[in-house]
Parts: structure tokens; sequence; C-alpha cells
């Protein structure tokens, strides 16, 4: 699939390969084909989900209206990748090519008018094994996730076709489709919306929230110039927009991403007409930069969240559940990681492994995270474009503050940057089983810090996730290794993994698999002097800790987790 700029149009456009329309054989079907879930849209949460479900071996059917990944006209979108999704990409098979690809982001600059107010370092941690974002065209993300999908027997992806009717039942759903070649219905035991923000599912069920809009108007354009690794740039006030405020970030083939207001112009219509978007680069980039015009579309930033994903047998990710003004990149890897929730929960529930009362815990967390998403939003929205008297009074005392006053530096907000939810409340996430620290508490992501295998190979800890629960058994001092013979490797149905993590690589072999923590801070990340249980989630998340080492406690750990889920 050749996606990216198109040399022939001078990088006039981005190039979208368009898939041929196959029949489908429900077109000669005398009743409607029945599938265990279908999946309305292939953009980053819906082919997500179907890696995830697919890689699970769960029969997924994908639709999506268009003949090609990407929007035709549409700038690069959502491009900084996190640290988490790149976890989550590292599971499902793509990430070594999202960073083969893509431009690194770990640092940025600050500007108020001209001047530079600010250099920041964003990278949590150096020894991680990825950074904060990577910076990559979105097309090119859907690419590898659509790619990678065909070669998933599981999956069967259907472009050219536009679900135009649902009709939900306490026992599936049943959807009309239209194709080139008629319309034809399918039934879906679970039918899930990742349609994106204009969901016509959601609109047609009289499921749309209220939405906010703010009035804040911005031109996305992308440019293809030489100017060297471009991290990311942030401008306030800036004399070349009349006051307004401008982005700049790095991608791949040597593309800049600019994003900038034109809420202050008197028509933001003419400002982005080619002549005025040319005159607009000129300025910006300088006099004697050679650039080429990508591509520019127009943005107006709006907040609205679903009061509930889950409707039955109806559910719904990414942005179909949730939009957001997209400040901190929390969009499109808050629907990644919408999709990472949701697939080892609805796949258990499709097999009978578990209640629908389990996907209870989807609609808690990830509409806990899009709640904060959106008021984390907001705020660098208020900050950025002050709307009141009051709001632009706080704004204009921190910049005065921030260049020689450290302290002020945390009211500074061009964007907090996405980072894993931590699902606190959730049932899932047990109480510590004796005193713990507040690092890598059950709810949060582990620290994907480096390790070494028993055979002294080099890695990191997430590297062998498969996404079941999995036991890491951190062996230090009073733990005792003979508590991991014979490990259960199945709980009611979940499958279990057992992992031993010790300082020093051992004279003998374990009963399980063996990392080395050769630097210790695995240990300290999770406070396990003297030894500690920490279960993951098979979406990766903590859902227990305990003061003890032992296959046996491990299991039970699961069973409550699960259990507290069931009965929340």
């Amino acid at each position: 699939m050749a996606v990216g700029l198109d040399p022939a149009s001078s990088y006039s456009a981005y190039a979208f390969a368009e898939h041929p329309f196959a029949r489908p054989p429900d077109l000669d079907a005398a009743e409607p084909i029945a599938y265990p879930v279908a999946i309305v849209g292939a953009g980053l949460a819906g082919m997500t989900l179907a890696l995830d479900l697919g890689l699970r071996g769960i029969p997924v059917l994908v639709l999506d209206r268009d003949a090609s990944i990407g929007a035709a006209g549409i700038a690069s979108r959502g491009i900084a990748m996190s640290k988490r999704t790149l976890e989550i990409f590292t599971r499902l098979g793509i990430a070594h090519r999202v960073e083969a690809k893509a431009v690194t982001w770990n640092e940025g600059r600050i500007h108020r008018g001209l001047e530079e107010i600010l250099h920041f370092v964003i990278q949590p941690d150096p020894d991680e094994r990825w950074p904060a974002f990577l910076n990559l065209q979105q097309f090119y993300t859907e690419q590898y996730l659509t790619e990678r999908a065909a070669e998933i027997p599981a999956i069967d992806l259907r472009w050219h076709s536009r679900v135009t009717a649902v009709e939900p039942s306490p026992d599936g759903v049943l959807a009309t489709v239209e194709t080139p070649a008629g319309a034809y219905r399918l039934r879906a035991d679970w039918l899930v919306c990742c349609e994106g923000a204009g969901s016509g599912t959601r609109k047609a069920l009289g499921l749309d929230p209220p939405v906010v809009m703010f009035e804040d108007y911005w031109a996305i354009v992308d440019v293809k110039a030489d100017l060297g690794h471009v991290q990311r740039r942030f401008w306030l006030d800036s004399p070349l927009l009349d006051g307004g405020a401008q982005i700049m970030h790095g991608m791949a083939d040597g593309v800049v991403r600019t994003d900038w207001q034109i809420s202050q112009f008197p028509d933001p219509e003419l400002e982005i007409a080619p002549e005025r978007v040319n005159e607009r680069l000129r300025a910006i980039l300088g006099p004697d930069v050679d650039f080429e015009l990508v591509s520019v579309s127009r943005w107006r930033f709006r907040r609205r969240v679903m009061d509930r994903f889950v409707h039955g047998r109806l559910l719904f990710a990414g942005d179909s559940a949730h939009e957001i003004p997209p400040y901190g990149a929390r969009g499109g890897n808050g629907g990644v990681q919408d999709a990472d929730n949701l697939g080892w929960k609805l796949a258990a529930v499709i097999e009978g492994r578990a209640s629908p009362a389990l996907l209870e815990t989807y609609q808690l967390e990830r509409h806990q995270a899009a709640e904060e998403n959106a008021k984390q939003s907001c705020q660098s929205q208020s900050f950025i474009w002050p709307a009141t008297p009051g709001e632009r009074l706080f704004r204009d005392a921190v910049l005065a503050l921030v260049k020689d006053r450290p302290w002020s530096r945390a009211f500074l907000n061009t964007g907090r940057a996405s980072v894993a939810m931590t699902y606190v409340e959730s049932p899932l996430s047990l109480p510590d089983a004796g005193a713990f620290g507040p690092s890598g508490a059950p709810g949060s992501p582990p620290a994907n810090l480096p390790v070494e295998d028993a055979g002294g190979e080099p890695g990191f800890l997430l590297d062998g996730f498969r996404g079941v629960f999995t036991a890491l058994h951190l062996l230090d001092g009073a733990a005792n290794a003979a508590d991991l013979v014979d490990p259960p490797a199945e709980v009611d149905g979940f499958a279990l993994d057992h992992v031993a993590i010790v300082r020093e690589r051992p004279d003998r072999p374990l009963p399980v698999d063996t990392l080395v923590d050769a630097s210790g801070r695995l240990f300290a990340a999770h406070d396990a002097g003297g030894g500690a249980t920490v279960l993951l989630r098979p979406d990766g998340h903590v859902a227990a800790r305990a003061r003890a080492v032992s296959a046996r406690l491990a299991a039970d750990l699961v069973r409550r987790s699960l259990a507290a889920a069931e009965t929340a």
C-alpha cells in the first residue's frame, strides 16, 4: 500500500492508495449473516480494537465507508504517538514500523512573541523503552494497522461499506450496510462504533451529547521544508499572527506541521486561501527557506463526551465516544487506549469467560479518562486563548514570571502532554496487600524499563507481554523461588503468565520465565524491596500488589480482581 507524499504532484497533497471493492457474501445471503463483533470505522481506534480482538482469536468484521486509509483533503491529523500508545503497538506488532518512520519528540520550546521563555524536556524517564512521543502523520499509523490486520485471518476488513442504520436488541445489533453493489443487512452480537466525531450511528440513535464549541479557529498547514530536526515549538502572542498562537512539529518525509490560530483575524476563511497561506509561511519560515505546500485545512475546536460508552450490545470508542480539543495529543492516543482497554474485556464476554458486567469497567475507566483529557485540554485552551479578562490577566502574569521564576512554570499550559490514565477508582484495581509507596500503584501501567533475559539478552519489561494476566514476581531478600513451582497457567478460563524478576542472573533455572533487573530500577519503581508480586491486567495496567512472592497468590489476585468487577 503506497501512501504519503505524491511526487507527481510536487508535494501538493497527500496521496492515498485506494482499495478495490470486494463483493461480500452477505449480498447473496437469504438472511442476515451473524458475526460475533462488527466494528464501524477503520481509523486508529477501530483498527487497534480489530487487531486486539483478532490476535485473541475473535472473528471480527471491520466496515469502513471510504476506499482508503487517511482522509483526503485533510492535514496530517493526529501525529503524536504517546509512550503508552507505543507500548500497545508493541504488543500488536506495529511499533517497530512507527519507530522507523517517525520523528522523536522529547523536548520543546515555548515563545512569547518572538522571545523564547522556556526550553523543556518532556521525557519522563530516559531509560524507558519509548520516548514521550513519536511524531508521525496519522495515515502512516493507520496504514501499518491495516497491513498488520491483513496478516490476521480472524479479521475481515471491508472498504466501500457504509453503515446506514442500526437496530439494537437485547441479544445483538442488526446493521444495514450500503456498498457499490447494493445494500445488505448483517447481525452482530456486538457492534462497536469507531467512525469518528461525526458518528452517524450515535446521531441516528439520539445519543449525541451536548457539544461545547470554542470560538477558536486554527489553520493546520503541512509543508515540506528542510528545517533539520524540528521538535515541538509553541508561540503565544505571535506578532506574525496578529497576537495569535502558533505550533510547529517535525514529521516524516521532511514535512513540518504548522498550526496557527486564525480566529483573531476579521475573516478566518481568507486565512486558508493559498496566497495567504504562502504569505504566512514565508514570514514564519524565513525568506531564505524553500518550501512546498502539502496540505491545508481548518479546524474549530469542540468538546463532546458521551455520558455512556456502553449501550447494551452497542459500544462506542475513540472520537465517536469523546471529542476534545487536541492540545497535549489526547485525541488519537485516547482512542487507541480505549481499544486496548475494551479488547480483552469484550473477548472475555464473547467467549463466555466473563459476564457483560465486565464491560462496565470499560465504561467507568475510559469515561474517567475522557473526562480527564477533556478537562486538561480545555484548561490548555483557556490559557492559549483566554476567553475572559480574568483568564487573560492570569495568563499574562504567568508569562511575565516564567522565564526567571521556575516555580511559575507549573502554571504555563500550552498543552499538558498525554499520559496513561491510572484507574484508581476501578473495581479491577485491588487494595495493596501490605504497605507500598505511590509509584506503580494499582491502576497504573508499569515502568517499561531495561532488563536482561536469563541468557543475558537485553530488552525491556514489556517486550514479551502477551496481553494476558501476568504476575511479576520480584524476588529480593527473603523472597523464595520455591513458591513459584508449578504455577497455575490459567484462572477461571483466563491465561496467567508468570515472570520472575531478579537482581542477578540465577545459578540454576527458576521454575518460571526470568528477567534480570541489574540496575534495580524495577524493584525501586514497584517498591519491591524484600520481594513482591505485581499482577498486570491483560491491558498491561497493574491490578494488584502484594508483599509476598507466590504463584498461588497471583492466581487468587486474578480471581479477586475479576470478582470485584462482576459485583461492582
